[in-house]
């Protein structure tokens, strides 16, 4: 399946643009995480927040291939749609950084090399799932999630 790979929009433009400043710079996941997530506002939530179809496409493909990634995945999608006000910002950007991420396919490591074509994306979704660790697993009891199965870490 070949998902497109031409920036379109706003967030392709930042996350494109971004990319290739922390390739130069050197790579601190956390840190690509946290500076990606400050760099969307409103308008990059917008196309998440309206079901994001490119999004579902992909996971819906990435459960087949890569099932953790893909309930990964499907856990931010739900938690970016049902995460209330009082859900820290930080959190919220960071999920939606992962997301796009995740979406478009403006990647360090192509979707289509073998083998390590997703590596990139579990990095970031890693990441993001253990930053944020203590939100995603109280969200996980109250919308009773198995927290277990999509924890960062090795599988369970």
């Amino acid at each position: 399946m070949k998902f497109t790979n031409r920036p379109s929009s706003r967030a392709e433009e930042l996350l494109d643009r971004y990319i290739h400043y922390v390739s130069e710079d050197g790579i601190d996941l956390p840190r690509f995480v946290e500076q990606g997530g400050r760099l969307l506002g409103r308008g990059e939530f917008s196309g998440l927040a309206a079901g994001g179809g490119n999004l579902r496409d992909k996971i819906d493909h990435l459960r087949k291939k890569h099932p953790r990634l893909g309930r990964q995945l499907e856990f931010l999608a739900n938690f970016f749609e049902t995460a209330g006000a009082l859900t820290p910002e930080t959190v919220r950007h960071e999920t939606a950084f992962a997301l796009l991420y995740a979406e478009k396919d403006l990647d360090m490591i192509p979707d289509e090399t073998p083998g390590i074509g997703y590596l990139d994306d579990t990095a970031i979704v890693e990441t993001v799932l253990a930053r944020h660790a203590e939100v995603f697993e109280q969200h996980c009891v109250a919308w009773k999630h198995d927290w277990a199965s999509i924890k960062p870490g090795r599988a369970a």
